[in-house]
């Protein structure tokens, strides 16, 4: 049998596999071989492409042994780097996010939980550290319940340096960790710290470049990161859209949307569509799951927020020249009612606390979403990317026992007919 090299391998080959690549390192911009094997392979295997393309959108692409990492350099006057996460850390679990990795660069070999916790916890009451002293080991009764929280946060900022391949896990028994956890007792499993990992974790470059802007002159700035910028919206964000933009930038992005569209479609595999409002990326089909958000999905609240949504565009004012509706808190609060009303035999134990527990619910969906902004007076701005959701139509079954959808009934014939969800595409 013959195994055909990757350089032997067609154009348009090699090409999908670059770009799957580059979508996989949107994603996942820090992994490892024994974090993502797969993903770490294709990186190295198309590294002129995917060097060239992050040169393209002012990041950088590293690689050590066994590690890979896409720096998201900031840029321009307003630091445009990477996206806001659909549900960032706690800053108290940012803060020892970033105190657990300066504690693993004075560890070598491995190490365990507890080891970690006390390294945690001694450089927390250095003078020289300002932040909360971190105690997982209280001895009155309130403070054991609120060790134990702390204790999972610091597990949570665990896990976060295991997922990024800074933390390698040597033992499978989850019963140690569970037991640190509820008790605060043994040594909570073993690890070992990957040195070449940890360095790339936190670049001073990168920081650096985030206080650089000042004293610079500002429009210079703006003119000479504009591509780089635009590209890092559409790829980042999936939506360009002129509204958001400085009128320069704006002015810039209408003039350059074919070049825009078609650097932005070599990188991602995805087809761009020009509209008056901007420049809409439709990542294609193979896309990492962590580039696209499960939405609907099947739970509850997103179908109400999908069908609020729907009557807040019916209910608003017409667009503006970008495209944006902007809507009261008034306008939003008899919108939902109106839905909970309508719908009320679907409403789910933690959805029937009146209209706004329903709001508070469906908020956090549609802004994850992109689709809408919540001023300070709690009204809201449409986006034009909210139009890819409306009309939908929305049936369900009263008797669900859970907040999850029934199987699919061509999957089996005698069960009730599931939620489901038909838009009309713009």
């Amino acid at each position: 049998m013959t195994v055909r090299v990757y350089d032997e391998l067609p154009q348009a080959v090699r090409l999908h596999s670059a770009q799957r690549a580059w979508l996989g390192l949107l994603a996942f911009p820090i992994l490892t071989y024994q974090t993502n094997p797969r993903l770490y392979r294709a990186v190295l295997d198309n590294r002129g492409h995917l060097t060239r393309w992050a040169a393209r959108v002012g990041y950088r692409l590293t690689t050590s042994v066994g590690v890979v990492r896409l720096h998201r350099d900031p840029a321009g006057p307003e630091l445009t780097a990477a996206p806001v996460m659909v549900e960032p850390p706690s800053r108290r679990e940012l803060v020892l996010r970033i105190v657990l990795a300066a504690a693993c660069e004075e560890i070598t070999g491995t190490t365990t939980v507890q080891y970690l916790s006390d390294a945690v916890r001694a450089a927390s009451v250095n003078p020289a550290c300002k932040i909360k002293p971190y105690n997982p080991h209280p001895d009155k009764e309130e403070g054991r319940r609120r060790a134990r929280a702390e204790r999972q946060t610091f597990l949570k900022a665990v896990d976060h340096l295991v997922d990024c391949g800074v933390l390698i896990r040597r033992t499978s028994d989850d019963g140690l960790l569970r037991q640190w956890e509820d008790e605060g007792q043994g040594i909570g499993g073993g690890f070992e710290v990957n040195s070449d990992a940890l360095l790339q974790f936190i670049d001073p470059h990168t920081v650096h470049r985030v206080f650089t802007v000042e004293g610079q002159d500002l429009e210079e700035v703006r003119t000479a990161t504009r591509r780089q910028r635009m590209l890092r919206h559409l790829l980042e964000d999936t939506a360009l859209l002129y509204g958001d933009l400085h009128p320069d930038d704006a002015d810039y992005a209408r003039a350059q949307r074919s070049s825009l569209a078609a650097a932005a479609a070599e990188m991602s595999g995805g087809t761009v569509e020009v509209r008056a409002e901007g420049l809409l990326l439709r990542l294609p089909q193979d896309c990492p799951a962590g580039m696209v958000l499960a939405f609907p999905g099947s739970k509850r609240s997103a179908w109400f927020a999908l069908n609020i949504l729907d009557g807040v565009l019916t209910a608003g004012p017409s667009p503006d020249g970008a495209g944006r509706i902007t809507v009261t808190s008034e306008v939003i609060d008899q919108v939902t009612a109106e839905v909970r009303i309508r719908c009320a035999e679907a409403l789910t134990e933690d959805l029937r606390g009146g209209t706004g527990s329903l709001r508070t619910a469906v908020e956090p969906i549609l802004q994850a979403l992109g689709v809408v902004r919540i001023s300070a007076n709690k009204g809201w701005t449409v986006l034009p990317t909210a139009a890819r959701f409306r009309n939908p139509r929305l049936s369900y079954q009263p008797a669900l026992p859970t907040d999850e959808l029934l199987p699919d009934p061509a999957d089996s014939p005698a069960t009730p007919p599931p939620t489901t969800r038909e838009t009309d595409t713009p």
